[in-house]
């Protein structure tokens, strides 16, 4: 065997070297490539922000000269202003005020120390110097017999009239103020027709209030009244309701207060006896068509005389 020189021993040195570093570059590269498989796409573009809704647009306020709104003729009473007159053998006062006319009536033989308070609001397609005649309020007022301070503020007309009196006390202030009255300290009723809801609602926060009487007027509002009931000792506050139009939706919710905390009948009776006087909830199923309720001169004195205001005398 011949001996590699050293010449010989020194090339085959730089060759193995050099391939390994080769070797070393094939490797680093291999692994820095991006694997091979199919395209990743770009992500979707970002999507629009919606667009703004429409601004509100009030609706068109109604032609007051057409069926079903009322054509009475009436003068305003100008702010501040009092008027007194006799109606129905009582003594009857309209007050000018910036939220409307306010009517105030007060029977022969009132006794303010024994009396209650009656407040009625008016419906839609009237005003309340309107219904005050058309309605023949007066007189209704008188037919119930009760020892009462009656009163009947402005209320809305229709869906896009505000509500003019929301707090129950300052209304009540206003008429102690205007009339020069002291009001009596008995117990307070609020009755109401048709879209009277509106108005009734924000009065359930007054702890005065006990007795509610609605004529078709419950269109909404059943969550409410629900807690106003609850939210008193049984029988304290009270609920007397008719329905025409509102006897569906008034019929679905009843019996979710219970069955015996309603008396009902399928008819407006003659005369409402002592059970009725005694319910937390009465309701009558109208005969009668939605303006019957209030312009016949029956229903109203019928369930007025249903609540605890005293009877005259």
């Amino acid at each position: 065997m011949i001996a590699a020189g050293p010449r010989a021993i020194g090339a085959a040195a730089l060759l193995v070297a050099v391939a390994c570093v080769a070797g070393h570059r094939r490797l680093a590269s291999s692994r820095l490539e991006a694997p091979s498989g199919p395209e990743v796409p770009p992500p979707p573009p970002a999507a629009e922000e919606p667009a703004p809704p429409p601004p509100l647009v009030p609706p068109p306020e109604p032609d007051r000269t057409q069926a079903p709104w009322s054509q009475t003729p009436f003068t305003p009473v100008p702010e501040g202003a009092v008027e007194e007159t006799r109606d129905a053998g009582g003594r009857h006062l309209r007050l000018g005020t910036a939220r409307g006319t306010i009517h105030v009536w007060l029977p022969p033989g009132y006794a303010r120390r024994t009396a209650g308070i009656v407040l009625y609001v008016h419906g839609y397609y009237t005003n309340v110097d309107q219904a005050f005649v058309d309605h023949d309020l007066a007189s209704q007022f008188r037919a119930s017999g009760l020892d009462a301070a009656f009163i009947a503020p402005e209320a809305p007309d229709w869906n896009g009239a505000p509500v003019y009196w929301n707090d129950l006390a300052e209304l009540l202030g206003e008429v102690a103020a205007r009339a020069k009255l002291r009001l009596p300290e008995g117990p307070v009723v609020v009755s109401g027709h048709s879209g009277a809801i509106r108005t009734v609602l924000p009065w359930l926060s007054d702890p005065r209030v006990e007795e509610i009487v609605l004529l078709d007027g419950l269109y909404r509002g059943e969550d409410e009244l629900s807690a106003w009931l609850a939210q008193a000792p049984a029988g304290r506050r009270r609920l007397l309701l008719v329905g025409q139009e509102t006897a569906p939706l008034t019929e679905a919710w009843l019996p979710s207060l219970g069955a015996g905390n309603v008396v009902s009948h399928p008819r407006i009776p003659a005369r409402l006896g002592a059970r009725e006087r005694r319910a937390p909830v009465v309701y009558l199923r109208s005969q009668y068509d939605h303006m019957a309720l209030v312009t016949g001169g029956r229903v109203l004195p019928l369930l007025l005389r249903a609540t605890r205001v005293r009877p005259l005398g």
